[in-house]
Order: structure tokens, then C-alpha cells, then sequence
């Protein structure tokens, strides 16, 4: 296979691996660097009059959010660091700005560069997390959690979380979707990369896997998915999250209720805008310990306590309507639904490469009710990904 090297493809073989790599660590500061960086190519960009009219908007909310966090942080009278709220505030970028600076950065010269280099790495990821997966079901090969669902542990392969597992499987699952191979081989792979996904018992690698499988096969005869598909899609979504719902949403103990609780709680005692920025739900209220935390008992509570804050940071949702309010919340909320959207207006994707956009963006949405996957480096490694898949769509003004 002769491959015709891309500077831009090599550029973004850089980031994958590097972000890929610093999953492995506890704390890397490259996702960080990465969305700092993204912001000010994407500005670059609305100054040079190369972004469409439809992503500026979404940039322009995106920045009305940011002011509407800082404008509280200097109201609500919650005591909070420069540099607390200055990294809470390059967490809520990280994911949404280098989506769409890969989406026009990259074109499809180097998409399809990108996926060749990747694809016999691709395989032999798929083959492999698939084998281990298999044995892991009779042997503890310590490839597995502690926790067990549904009379199995779940399987993590070589990754701490199932969501760093899903992100990378996401970027091995594109370069088979972009490859020249034969379908009935294509969906082998498929097979295998949703077995192993499945095998995590966890309810967005699922929702992926089966959400994607079953979009494939819908989009070989439809373009757009109808409101009696979005139906059925809640239905599986429903289905599929049985456990979870009961578990954590339902359960009036379970650190993730309380915290959809508490959000509502902490919008309307600062209504309209919300307590501002690493006051709640964010990955910096928990290092820098809230002072709301103290006031709603949390230090209490077994792992929400300052010393172990190892559920403070499983969600997101709830911490856009705490920190930012009603208004703010809808409006964060708009904006990825505008990204969502940017699959309906892009006319060239591919069959697979639509099943594989829907099913990657609505897992994003209900992974973030329970995790804070749109504001972590797993979440940003697949917008990444989907901002390759969409990179084929350019705007009037890139195509003169």
C-alpha cells in the first residue's frame, strides 16, 4: 500500500498520538495546549472570513457562555482563584474549538493519508482488544475492572476507563470505515470492535456500538433520520441505560442524583446565570474544593470529600446548569446541538461515515448526563475524530 504523505495528515497523526498517549497518564497538560491552540486557529479563521456563517454563530454562543460564567464568578460572592477559573474555562473550550479546527484544517487528501498510515495499526488494535476481551470472559488477564454488571466485569483493555477505550476503538473503527477494504471484511472488523465495546457493560460504549451497526445499515437507502427513527433511537438509548438510569439517576444517594439535585438547587439560588466558573460539577471545583460542596454536605459523603473527590467530577450537565444557570445551560446545550447538526448540511459523507458521526455525537450527549466526557481529553480525542470525519465539508469561502 503506497501512501502519499500529507503535512497536515502527519500534523494530526501528531495530536492523535500524543493525546492518545497522555490518556495513559493521570494528568497531561496536552489537551489543554491542544484546545488553547484550536481557539486561536479557529479566531484566525473568523478574522480571515473562512469560517461558514453557521459555525461563527456557534462561536459567538460559545463566547457569550464563557462571559456569562465570568460575569458570575465576579457576582455570586463564591470565592474562587484566577487560575482555578481560567483552567475551568480552557475545560469547557477543549472539546468544541478543536472539532472545528480539525474540521477545516483537514480536508480529504488528508483524512485519507491519515487513515491509510493508521489502518494495519487499526486492525491489529480491533483484532487484538477483541481476543482479549474474549478471554478476559474466562480469565482475569487484568485487562478488567473490579465492578461487575450483568455477571461480568468490565473490560478495559490496556485503559484505566472504559471511555478512554471507547475514544481510541472510535479512531480504529473510522480508519476501517475509510478503507478500501471489502464490505463483508469491513464489518468484521465492525463486529469486533462493538463485541469488544459491549464487553465494557457500560452503557455509552454500547450505545455506540449498536447505535453505529444499526445506522449502517439504515443510511445504505436514507439520507436524513426521521422523527420515527429519532423514536426508536430514545427507545434503544432507554433500553441500553436500563441499569444506569436505576442506578445513578433514579437512586437518591448516588453522587450523580445529587448533583442533577444540587444543580437545580445552586441555578436558582443564583439565578439567572448561574455561581460561575469551578464552583460546581467541573473537574476544578473538585481540586480547588468548592465552598458550595461545604454548604450542600458533600464533605461528607464517601468520595466527595476534599480529600477523595473521585465522584465530583462525573458530570457535566448538571455542572453547565450550575455554573452557568438556566440561560447559560440552554444555551451550552444549543451549541452542541449546532455541531450535531453540521452532519445534516455536510452532502458528501459516505454512508458509514454518517452512521458513524450520529452514533459518535449522540453517545457525547448522553455520556455527558453521567461523566464529563465533553470537557476531558477522551472527549476532545472524539470530537477530534469526528471533526476528521466531517473535515470533507468546506465552507464557500475555503473552497475559492
Amino acid at each position: 500500500m503506497i501512501i502519499s504523505i500529507n503535512k497536515k495528515a502527519i500534523i494530526g497523526l501528531f495530536i492523535l498520538v500524543s493525546s492518545i498517549v497522555g490518556l495513559l497518564f493521570e494528568r497531561s497538560p496536552f489537551d489543554e495546549l491542544v484546545g488553547i491552540v484550536s481557539m486561536l486557529y479557529v479566531l484566525i479563521l473568523i478574522l480571515l472570513g473562512k469560517l461558514s456563517k453557521e459555525d461563527v454563530i456557534t462561536v459567538i454562543v460559545l463566547l457569550i457562555v464563557i462571559l456569562i460564567g465570568v460575569y458570575s464568578n465576579i457576582f455570586s460572592g463564591i470565592e474562587r482563584s484566577i487560575y482555578s477559573i481560567a483552567i475551568d474555562i480552557v475545560a469547557k473550550i477543549k472539546v468544541i474549538f478543536p472539532f472545528l479546527a480539525i474540521k477545516y484544517f483537514f480536508n480529504e487528501k488528508a483524512k485519507i493519508c491519515l487513515t491509510k498510515i493508521l489502518q494495519y495499526p487499526a486492525k491489529f488494535y480491533i483484532i487484538t482488544s477483541f481476543l482479549c476481551g474474549i478471554i478476559s470472559l474466562f480469565v482475569n488477564i487484568g485487562m478488567s475492572s473490579t465492578s461487575e454488571r450483568y455477571g461480568l466485569l468490565g473490560y478495559r483493555f490496556i485503559f484505566n476507563f472504559d471511555f478512554q477505550f471507547l475514544a481510541v476503538s472510535m479512531l480504529a473503527i473510522l480508519c476501517i470505515v475509510e478503507s478500501n477494504i471489502r464490505k463483508k471484511y469491513k464489518y468484521i472488523y465492525y463486529f469486533m470492535a462493538g463485541i469488544s465495546l459491549i464487553f465494557t457493560t457500560k452503557s455509552s460504549p454500547i450505545i455506540f456500538s449498536v447505535l453505529f451497526i444499526l445506522f449502517c445499515f439504515y443510511f445504505k437507502k436514507r439520507f436524513y433520520i426521521s422523527k420515527k427513527t429519532y423514536f426508536f433511537i430514545l427507545i434503544i438509548i432507554i433500553l441500553l441505560g436500563t441499569y444506569q438510569i436505576q442506578t445513578y439517576l433514579l437512586n437518591e444517594n448516588a453522587p450523580r442524583y445529587l448533583f442533577f439535585y444540587y444543580a437545580g438547587v445552586t441555578a436558582n439560588e443564583y439565578f439567572p446565570l448561574g455561581a460561575g466558573f469551578a464552583t460546581f460539577g467541573s473537574d476544578e471545583a473538585a481540586r480547588d474544593y468548592s465552598p458550595l460542596y461545604y454548604l450542600y454536605g458533600f464533605k461528607y459523603l464517601f468520595g466527595m470529600t476534599p480529600d477523595d473527590g473521585s465522584f465530583l467530577s462525573d458530570n457535566f450537565w448538571p455542572m453547565a446548569i450550575g455554573q452557568f444557570g438556566w440561560i447559560g445551560a440552554i444555551l451550552y446545550l444549543y451549541i452542541f446541538i449546532r455541531l450535531y447538526q453540521s452532519i445534516y448540511i455536510n452532502k458528501v459523507l459516505t454512508g458509514e461515515e454518517r452512521a458513524f458521526a450520529y452514533a459518535g455525537f449522540l453517545q457525547s450527549f448522553i455520556h455527558a448526563i453521567g461523566a464529563a466526557i465533553l470537557s476531558n481529553a477522551s472527549g476532545q480525542i472524539m470530537y477530534i475524530i469526528l471533526g476528521i470525519v466531517l473535515s470533507n465539508k468546506k465552507s464557500k469561502s475555503l473552497e475559492k
